[in-house]
């Protein structure tokens, strides 16, 4: 029997460990849900990631490396968070695509389980932003328009990436980008746990995304954090927080998003700038609703402006509203005008030749 741990602690499985056929040669990365690790594939001599799902608000590691909880609801939450970490490691297995992270299998211990995925070369977005400041259009349509292919598959089989950003894409050697660490099985921990806020990333994450039970959320969900990040690599900072910005109207939302895009109108193309910008309406109706559309926004500046009408903001909508009614208004009592002073016109007329 272990000890119970007396504190939550993050402890990684140390390098040596025989997990199964793998043996864990280090840490690659750590967040609030889980541990990434590189390791030996002893059967086919190859090295590969495991994840290891390990929420740290809900449990810590025994001395024998098990997962332990402190209470027993903690108990029963951990259960139901790592159910639906196998069912998205499942999911993710289907696909084989050469922007999306390959999946080889999933496998429970340690109180726990664990993903077992492709070790790719080279580094994260983040990272590479930080190394080489803002990239050129061209290379950031390259990397879009790949992420945009992988999320097209991805969205085919209903499936939601749920956490975007700059330090779950990864760059390999050769350029091409790739999406890590997905997160459905967190987004379902937030909302039985009622922490949502802990699970989503603060300006990458939309409005509906903290507040909307997850069938409210779909396509152009990932179509904003994309957005968003899309935002970082050219301004240098991740857009105002959702929450933040959806307190405002739509308008000045949308021109506080511009304008900061705007800035970079020299280096980066209108149309290009304008659907980025559509990417990050805070009503989710507003935005391109398929990778489909936006991809069309992206590489067709016709097709960009037709959208960009189409996706108008609704205090816009409802500006050309307010007009059109007072144009009708005006078009009432204009011929009324013109009726009476062609009459009154007339009466003079009359009256000074015959009287």
């Amino acid at each position: 029997m272990s000890e119970r741990p007396s504190k939550i602690e993050p402890k990684a499985l140390p390098a040596g460990y025989e997990l199964q056929c793998y043996t864990i040669k280090g840490v690659l990365g750590q967040g609030g849900f889980g541990i990434t690790y590189l390791a030996q594939d002893n059967n086919l001599e190859r090295e590969v990631a495991i994840k290891e799902f390990m929420p740290r608000d809900i449990a810590g590691r025994g001395n024998d490396y098990t997962l332990q909880t402190l209470t027993k609801e903690m108990s029963e939450k951990l259960v139901w968070g790592m159910e639906r970490f196998i069912r998205e490691a499942r999911t993710l297995s289907k696909f084989n695509h050469n922007n999306i992270v390959r999946v080889y299998s999933v496998f429970e211990e340690n109180n726990t389980a664990y993903m077992v995925m492709s070790y790719e070369h080279g580094i994260s977005f983040h990272e590479k932003l930080l190394r080489d400041g803002q990239p050129s259009e061209e290379e950031l349509m390259g990397l879009l328009l790949g992420l945009i292919d992988g999320l097209e598959v991805l969205h085919e089989a209903r499936f939601i990436h749920r956490d975007i950003k700059p330090g779950n894409i990864f760059i390999r050697e050769d350029g091409t980008a790739i999406l890590l660490d997905f997160g459905s099985a967190r987004q379902a921990i937030g909302e039985e746990t009622m922490t949502l806020t802990k699970v989503v990333t603060p300006g990458y994450a939309p409005f509906e995304q903290y507040y909307a039970r997850s069938d409210m959320q779909g396509p152009w969900t990932d179509i904003y954090s994309l957005g968003a990040t899309c935002y970082k690599a050219i301004t240098g900072e991740p857009p105002m927080d959702s929450t933040f910005r959806n307190r405002h109207t739509g308008e000045q939302a949308i021109d506080e998003i511009w304008n900061e895009l705007d800035k970079h109108s020299k280096r980066f193309s209108t149309f290009l700038l304008r659907a980025i910008e559509h990417s990050l309406r805070s009503n989710h109706k507003e935005r391109p609703q398929s990778v489909q559309e936006w991809r069309a926004m992206l590489e067709d500046p016709s097709v960009s402006t037709q959208t960009q009408w189409r996706l108008a903001a609704s205090s816009y909508n409802k500006k050309s509203n307010s007009r059109e009614t007072k144009e009708k208004k005006n078009n009432f009592y204009l011929p009324l005008a013109v009726g009476f002073a062609i009459a009154f016109s007339v009466f003079v007329y009359i009256f000074v030749t015959y009287f």
